[in-house]
């Protein structure tokens, strides 16, 4: 099928040029998949004279199709007061289970739409904080007059004591893992551990050895040696 012959914006030829394209277009949909390919189609054969200036005047003022998508959806679904509802979300937001870099970039979000000031985004930040953290934050001789300094103070506390907690973790598996190696290896072996002789309890050298010298009984009777005296029959 031929295609539509060049139009030039005769009034002769107008409803001609129209009838061509939608024949045209009837014919062979596979290659006009879309309203966007039949425009710019039906456009390529307006080249001259009236239809020339027609065709460069539409393109200028065509309304941009996916902006009137984005149009409708905007005006369906959006928040008709933004600012209300981020006032909303900034005095009610908590830290909860967040780390301080998840909580503080949720923040910085409902503060720009807020439109609140300096001051005012500083004591609901404040009073978003977990009670620990933020005790760790007012203990601070110096605190930050900003909110940015405020964002990293509070990071850097948040930092630190996860830190220690994973250390203390690893200390606790470390400990743990070292006694529970060494019985082990001692119940493997079967063997004990190996401990150093008993030393000889050292005697006293001024201490009276009675027994050690002790020799045959003597009688004080008659001087006569295996019996003593109370028992002695050379009375």
């Amino acid at each position: 099928m031929a295609t539509p012959p060049i139009y030039d914006g005769a009034m002769a030829t107008c409803e001609g040029f129209i009838n061509s394209c939608q024949l045209y277009i009837s014919a062979k949909p596979q290659e006009f998949p879309n309203p966007q390919i039949k425009i710019t189609w039906v456009l390529g054969f307006m080249q001259t004279s009236m239809a020339q200036l027609f065709r460069d005047h539409f393109l200028l003022n065509e309304p941009d199709q996916i902006k009137l998508l984005y149009q409708d959806i905007y005006k369906a679904f959006s928040d008709p007061n933004k600012q209300a509802t981020a006032i909303q979300e900034i005095t009610t937001i908590k830290q909860g289970s967040q780390s301080s870099e998840e909580h503080v970039q949720l923040f910085k979000q409902s503060f720009m739409r807020s439109g609140y000031g300096e001051i005012a985004g500083i004591h609901e930040f404040k009073w978003s904080l977990n009670s620990p953290l933020l005790d760790k934050c007012m203990a601070i001789p110096k605190l930050p007059v900003t909110l940015d300094k405020w964002y990293d103070l509070v990071i850097w506390l948040d930092c630190q004591w996860r830190q220690a907690v994973a250390e203390r973790k690893v200390f606790a598996v470390h400990g743990s893992g070292s006694t529970g190696a060494q019985t082990s290896t001692m119940q493997h072996t079967g063997q004990q551990q190996w401990q150093p002789p008993a030393q000889p309890t050292q005697r006293d050298p001024n201490t009276m050895q009675v027994d050690w010298n002790w020799g045959t009984f003597t009688c004080y009777n008659c001087r006569q040696s295996g019996h003593m005296a109370r028992v002695c029959q050379n009375l």
